[in-house]
């Protein structure tokens, strides 16, 4: 099936009239509703997705434990199937049947899919039919009126019914549904053999089911699937004997029931439990499955499965910049190309977001999913036309291959994150192997996420401060707030050893907003109008209450905004440009000074200064430490301070640790310097307050 037939598929199940078709979560709370759920109990999805489903039951029959009864039944055995009166959002009954089928993961209930048909008409029917029987029997002078009364019940039930000869085989009774399913008139079909007027298809089915009956003496059932006049048909039938008092009185009655669109709404309700709703491809259920499959075919084929994890490069700045519903059609647009370049029994599965994940089988060796891999990155470079947008994005890869028999597919998924991990930290659009020490350095950032955790909660981190000078070098005009982390075990902990941590978990967020409080609190206890810098990472920029979160930090302080600075590094404007000016324009607006730090190792420098009016341009630690031997280093701190002049923005160099380049610095045009040649990062109370006279 193409993946367009997918989800048309899909979107059928929610358009379904005939048929409520739902989902419930393991403790049976309704996760959706379709129009026919809508339709036969009365419910909006805004009135019942939430709520539990045992809300369509009697009152009585929730005191008889009946809506646990069947979900209990469906998780021990897979299927539970009944009929039942049903509560409709009016308060009206109605005569439901009805299937829960467990879903599971991993042999693990994830929820429920349940499919209910109003069949209150069948019922009322069959009950006629039985009370027409008992009092066919209990009056035998009713018997003409009643046999009139038993025709026309017959003639109008929804089943296709159709009466023999139990010994001539002659039809003697034919209902209008029946008529409508072989396509033959009744007057064509009455007292005459199947065979002698349908074809070899019908009449063979025919005499099968009576055959089967006669044979068991009673009852027979089946279900089958048979062309019919109106097509395709799936038919469950039951065929009954009715013994008169002698052979000749004795008749075979088939009631057949077309199932067909019942089978189809449970075939797209476990298509739906199993495959990504926006594309169609196998969801993370589906793909564990073929995961497992493939791994349990490796131990007799001698063959080796590889699990790759792919991550779209650049994906998020289109979904920010253009929206949505661009990015959800890149993303369809980016899957067709990934599928087409797999072969017919790889497994391609959405997973969430721009995540995807492919099941490899049968390799010889890890260079075969190195080829595929190449031939995956290629598939997705060329631009993609949405709405003539030309977008493109890349792709990273991580690799994990089965080497043992005890390999399982959360392992193997595992391992291929951590490898599509790597990738994206050497620099994207590019594939990386599991190996083994990936396994020991993901272990090692964990422990550090979950003692960092601890730090903010229980008070370890703390502001050192470093002093910044002007030229004359006779005071302190300012500090730059470096975070420290006291850990109880592990001692001082520099920031390089847990920002980047802090930055992959979202754990940025929470340091960033403790600095800026914590540096303003401290500030005010300054004497004097020293100001007090604080770095802000590219990511606290993603976080949409950033200004909210400096204007509390002022007004919970006091402190005068004039006095702060936030420092930020040019990846900052590179990711999301427009609204990252916007947000520098907000932070302005409020008094704050802005800093570009780590200036010149950009690729854009030039324009960002056209793009924000800075109040401070930091030039990098490494272009000072240069500049004794390196010509260029030089001239690129020459060209930065002289644009600083015309731009009548300050200049600080940072990393000053001799004399001679703070000499050497003043000469070139710097105003402001910070370094250990200054003073080293202290906590509030012991920092360097002033300098001794030169």
């Amino acid at each position: 099936m193409s993946e367009d037939s997918d989800v048309l598929y899909r979107l059928l199940v929610q358009r379904v009239e005939d048929y409520a078709i739902y989902m419930l979560k393991p403790d049976g709370i309704i996760a959706n509703w379709n129009a026919g759920a809508q339709r036969a109990k009365g419910y909006t999805p805004e009135e019942v997705v939430g709520k539990h489903f045992s809300c369509f039951y009697t009152e009585e029959d929730r005191k008889s434990g009946w809506p646990q009864h069947g979900l209990e039944t469906a998780r021990e055995t897979g299927r539970y199937e009944s009929e039942g009166w049903r509560q409709r959002k009016d308060g009206s009954l109605f005569w439901a049947h009805i299937i829960i089928e467990a879903l599971r993961e991993a042999g693990e209930i994830i929820g429920f899919a349940k499919i209910t048909r109003d069949v209150t008409e069948r019922r009322e029917t069959e009950q006629a039919l039985l009370q027409a029987k008992e009092l066919a029997e209990s009056n035998s002078e009713q018997l003409a009126s009643l046999s009139q009364f038993l025709n026309t019940v017959i003639a109008n039930i929804p089943s296709s019914v159709i009466v023999e000869n139990a010994v001539s085989r002659e039809i003697l009774l034919v209902n209008r549904q029946a008529e409508r399913l072989l396509g033959i008139s009744r007057e064509k079909m009455l007292g005459k053999r199947p065979q002698d007027c349908m074809g070899v298809g019908l009449s063979t089915f025919i005499n099968k089911q009576s055959d089967e009956c006669l044979r068991a003496e009673g009852v027979h059932r089946s279900e089958q699937q048979l062309m019919t006049a109106i097509g395709d048909r799936t038919l469950q039938t039951t065929s009954s004997v009715i013994r008169g008092h002698d052979p000749q009185t004795s008749y075979v009655m088939m009631i057949a029931d077309d199932v067909t669109d019942q089978q189809a709404a449970h075939a797209r309700i476990h298509h739906m439990a199993h495959h990504d709703n926006l594309t169609s491809l196998p969801n993370r259920i589906l793909f564990s499955q073929r995961l497992s499959e493939a791994l349990q075919r490796d131990s007799y084929t001698h063959s080796h499965t590889a699990t790759l994890c792919l991550d779209l490069d650049n994906f998020k700045n289109v979904n920010d910049a253009l929206g949505h519903q661009i990015g959800d059609e890149l993303l369809r647009a980016i899957s067709k190309r990934l599928r087409m370049t797999l072969r017919d029994d790889d497994t391609l599965a959405r997973i969430g977001g721009d995540e995807f994940a492919v099941v490899l089988p049968g390799l010889k060796d890890i260079s075969a999913a190195h080829q595929i891999s190449k031939r995956l990155i290629e598939s997705v470079r060329p631009p993609v036309i949405i709405d003539g947008h030309s977008l493109s994005v890349g792709l990273s890869i991580g690799i994990a291959l089965a080497d043992s028999t005890e390999n399982t597919p959360d392992q193997l998924l595992r391992c291929a994150d951590m490898a599509l991990y790597e990738a994206k930290r050497n620099g994207r659009n590019r594939y990386e192997d599991f190996r083994i020490e990936m396994d020991a350095a993901a272990r090692k950032r964990r422990v550090v996420e979950m003692d960092l955790r601890d730090a903010i909660t229980c008070n370890q981190l703390r502001l050192y401060y470093q002093p910044i000078t002007d030229a004359r070098h006779d005071e302190v005009i300012g500090y730059e707030a470096l975070m420290r982390w006291q850990h109880p075990e592990n001692g001082l902990i520099m920031p390089v050893d847990f920002i980047p941590i802090a930055e992959e978990t979202g754990l940025i967020h929470s340091l960033g907003s403790f600095a800026l409080h914590e540096a303003c609190r401290e500030a005010t206890t300054w004497k004097g109008n020293q100001t007090v810098a604080v770095n802000l990472s590219p990511i606290q920029f993603k976080n949409s209450g950033l200004v909210s979160v400096v204007e509390s930090a002022l007004e919970a302080s006091g402190l005068d905004p004039s006095r702060l600075e936030v420092e930020i590094t040019e990846s900052v404007l590179l990711d999301n440009t427009l609204g990252n000016i916007s947000t520098l324009r907000k932070l302005k607006s409020l008094g704050v000074r802005i800093a570009l730090d780590d200036f010149g190792t950009g690729y854009s420098s030039l324009s960002y200064l056209r793009s924000f009016p800075f109040d401070k341009i930091k030039i990098d630690r490494s272009f000072i430490n240069d500049m004794q031997d390196s010509r260029e280093a030089l001239a690129i701190i020459r060209a930065i301070t002289g644009m600083s002049r015309s731009l009548d923005i300050q200049t600080t160099a940072e990393g000053v640790e001799t004399d001679e380049q703070f000499r050497r610095l003043k000469e070139e045009g710097c105003t402001l310097f910070q370094g250990y040649f200054f003073g080293r990062p202290q906590p509030s109370e012991s920092r360097l307050i002033g300098f001794a006279p030169l």
